[in-house]
């Protein structure tokens, strides 16, 4: 009986090495329908192409993106449930829930980076604000005299002004709204002065001429808006990814794992339909070793507190 124990143990260990031998499961805080969520599925499908397996979007939206990731945290450290990392869940959600019932930067082991979603800074055409230099003139002849919108406190539409006020030396007063599409209109209607929304959000409203773009704060020009200057050219550091995605996982996970789950995300970067997709979307493809993302993490956690370290962002 111990021989044909001992004989079976190679076959046991090979069936139990042989990754995946189940279907994977990325956990999405995004609700179905989104940007987000079509970048997820397109990841989704072409993970499993290249593992040979089944990729199972799982969306779990709520509390800011806990709720996904404790789903996460809560399952083996095995590659079989992943989670689709952004800014907010692995950066942002430090300083806005307090205490946050998990450690991004520690609970989370880096996959990949799967893209960077470009910011533009815009203002309302009856404000008369029609560059950056017009709007550093004006904050500075009045400060606080300036209204920005945002998609709510603690957003990231609201910590990128902030952080763009510290570094111009700026004062403008912030006016939170309920969605990012609330805060364009009320800026496309004069109720306030400057935003910062995302670019593929911002861009018919550009085009139709009802917001003025002044800067993007992305690492390089976009072609739909040729025209206007990136930060780094305006001499603004910290804006080449202020809203970034990727896949990670519970920390723990073997590092063979890892690896065959960081080739599709080779993958997902080679393929033409991917890059015409994220074209479409106004979205840039990031790629990078696995370890990029929790050190983008570790590195933007540290740029945020700096920038919004007198800020009062808790929410209830």
């Amino acid at each position: 009986m111990a021989a044909a124990a001992a004989a079976g143990l190679p076959m046991m260990a090979e069936a139990q090495g042989a990754y995946p031998n189940k279907p994977v499961r990325l956990v999405i805080s995004q609700a179905a329908g989104g940007s987000s969520d079509t970048i997820a599925r397109l990841w989704a499908e072409i993970a499993a192409r290249q593992l040979g397996g089944s990729v199972v979007v799982d969306n779990k939206p709520g509390a800011g993106g806990i709720i996904a990731a404790q789903a996460v945290l809560s399952q083996p450290a095995d590659g079989y449930t992943l989670f689709f990392a952004g800014v907010s869940q692995m950066v942002l959600n430090q300083f806005v829930y307090k205490p946050l019932p998990y450690s991004p930067l520690t609970d989370f082991a880096g996959v990949g980076m799967l893209t960077t979603v470009p910011f533009v800074l815009v203002a309302s055409p009856k404000s008369g604000i029609k560059s950056f230099a017009d709007l550093v003139a004006r904050a500075k002849q009045q400060p606080g005299a300036l209204n920005f919108s945002s998609a709510g406190l603690g957003n990231s539409t609201h910590l990128a002004v902030e952080l763009l006020q510290k570094r111009a030396g700026i004062q403008m007063t912030h006016v939170p709204y309920k969605g990012e599409t609330d805060g364009l209109i009320a800026l496309a209607g004069g109720d306030v002065q400057l935003m910062a929304p995302v670019l593929g959000t911002a861009l018919p409203q550009i085009k139709a001429g009802k917001v003025v773009p002044l800067a993007l704060l992305a690492p390089q020009r976009m072609p739909d808006l040729p025209d206007v200057p990136t930060a780094r050219e305006l001499g603004l550091q910290g804006f080449d990814s202020l809203g970034w995605s990727g896949i990670a996982a519970k920390a723990g996970t073997p590092p063979e794992i890892i690896a065959k789950l960081h080739a599709t995300i080779a993958a997902f970067h080679r393929d033409p339909r991917v890059q015409e997709r994220l074209k479409t979307m106004a979205t840039i493809a990031m790629q990078g070793p696995a370890e990029q993302l929790m050190e983008t993490a570790r590195r933007d956690s540290a740029t945020w507190a700096e920038a919004i370290s007198e800020l009062n962002l808790s929410a209830k």
